[in-house]
């Protein structure tokens, strides 16, 4: 006859081994993220160098702040990308780049519509300055002014992919409305600059309102509109003296 403890004994010794309670935790856990996405990694990066950029500047980041911040190691990032600078061009694209491409695109597909030049270039200069407000922009614009002539690679990778290309997109709109009769004949390219820089200065003003107290009272709403109507009423013909449609040369 088996003593009762001893039966006991037996009855644990055939019954399999519990699991430790960590292991059974760890085995129910999903993985980390960046482990079960790794498709996203360059996204995530990109983000993670955005934030420590915004926060510390381009000469301050460092590679290993932003591996930490992106849940990766520091060797991770070579993987994608070769340097900081190739992963600042990134967080550009990514960021302004292609807000640009996405204006183009828009303004591509209205190009065959029998639209005023007067509201095709209103539409456009009202999603400029909404580009321009975001936090976004103005993370970038304060990096691109407080630190990009130290690398003069990326300031010219930027006037080129950013500034060229957006002044483009808007005289590409001013021409189109020139050539329709819809505004005075002038160089697209300068008015668009001039346009720009109108957008440009109030949404930076707007910003720092505050201290133009007497003279930036009022909502951005407003701001916005007075900028958008006098830029247009400074290409719009006067009344009974429309601009004869441009006839491009055979």
């Amino acid at each position: 006859m088996i003593a009762p403890d001893m039966a006991h004994g037996a009855d644990r010794a055939a019954a399999p081994p519990e699991a430790p309670a960590s292991a059974a935790v760890l085995a129910e856990s999903p993985a980390p993220r960046w482990r079960r996405l790794p498709e996203e990694r360059p996204r995530q990066l990109i983000e993670a160098a955005f934030e420590v950029f915004s926060d510390t500047g381009l000469e301050g980041a460092r590679l290993d702040e932003i591996a930490r911040r992106a849940g990766v190691s520091k060797g991770t990032i070579y993987l994608y990308f070769t340097s900081k600078e190739e992963l600042f061009r990134a967080v550009v694209e990514a960021k302004v780049i292609s807000v640009i491409e996405a204006a183009e695109q828009d303004a591509e597909r209205r190009a065959h519509e029998v639209l005023p030049g007067v509201d095709d270039l209103r539409r456009y200069m009202t999603m400029q300055w909404n580009h321009l407000r975001s936090p976004t922009y103005l993370a970038m614009y304060r990096l691109v002014h407080a630190e990009l002539h130290h690398f003069p690679d990326l300031m010219r990778f930027y006037g080129n992919e950013v500034v060229e290309r957006s002044l483009r997109l808007t005289a590409s709109l001013i021409a189109r409305g020139i050539a329709r009769g819809d505004f005075v004949a002038a160089d697209p390219l300068v008015t668009a600059r001039l346009v720009t820089s109108l957008l440009l200065t109030h949404a930076l003003w707007y910003e720092r309102r505050t201290l133009f107290d007497s003279s930036m009272s009022d909502c951005a709403d407003t701001v916005r509109d007075s900028v958008i109507e006098f830029a247009l009423r400074s290409l719009v013909p006067p009344h009974g003296a429309a601009t004869p449609p441009t006839v491009p040369d055979a």
